[in-house]
């Protein structure tokens, strides 16, 4: 003969706060995305067909070596590959500059040409992307073009138009308050359970 066993409510809903306070793993959603155009000219000691491509960011208190997020070397027959920058140390060094609550630099060289920003103004944040957990930066080519100007002296000429973005992938970290809650809950549950098991204790003694 098979017994029944009753299970209460409180104690199948244990498991889902249990999961619930478990960590969530990234997924990866789309934070922001930043254009970058640009028309430089392009000098050289030889035909000009390629150009050099560069991300670097830069801690604001000068503490440790810049990191290099790109460094990609393109030709005209490369517009519309990307670049996907989502693991590592560097990506690892990467990720916290941009999520350390801190106005760091970001330079961006596209041929000999060079602009560094803050982050504030290059992403348009107060400072970045802090409260986030990142999961992959990625670049996106979308158009190249490299136009000889002729020659002068020894030195080769070239302009350049670049189209290209920047995109920002992660998701937001709960808020302290949120896991405390649960927290709270979670334990809320437990004293439920004892105080059933004291009273089930207690009618079978009787």
């Amino acid at each position: 003969m098979y017994r029944h066993h009753k299970v209460s409510l409180p104690v199948l809903l244990i498991p889902i706060f249990w999961f619930a306070l478990l960590p969530i793993p990234a997924i990866g959603g789309l934070l922001h995305t930043e254009s970058i155009n640009e028309t430089v000219p392009l000098y050289s000691a030889s035909p000009i067909d390629s150009v050099d491509f560069k991300i670097f960011l830069e801690d604001s208190a000068g503490l440790m070596a810049p990191v290099s997020v790109f460094e990609q070397t393109f030709t005209e027959l490369d517009a519309g590959t990307s670049l996907i920058f989502d693991s590592g140390l560097l990506f690892t060094q990467a990720a916290d500059l941009l999520t350390n609550d801190a106005d760091d630099f970001v330079t961006v060289y596209v041929g000999s040409a060079s602009t560094t920003y803050n982050e504030s103004s290059f992403f348009d944040l107060t400072p970045d992307f802090y409260g986030n957990q990142l999961t992959s930066i990625e670049a996106h080519l979308d158009s190249i073009d490299i136009v000889p100007l002729g020659q002068i002296l020894n030195t080769y000429v070239a302009s350049l138009d670049f189209t290209g973005t920047l995109e920002i992938h992660g998701q937001s970290l709960p808020e302290p308050g949120g896991i405390l809650l649960g927290l709270c809950g979670l334990l809320g549950l437990f004293t439920l359970c004892s105080r059933q098991r004291v009273r089930s204790s207690s009618s079978f003694s009787v």
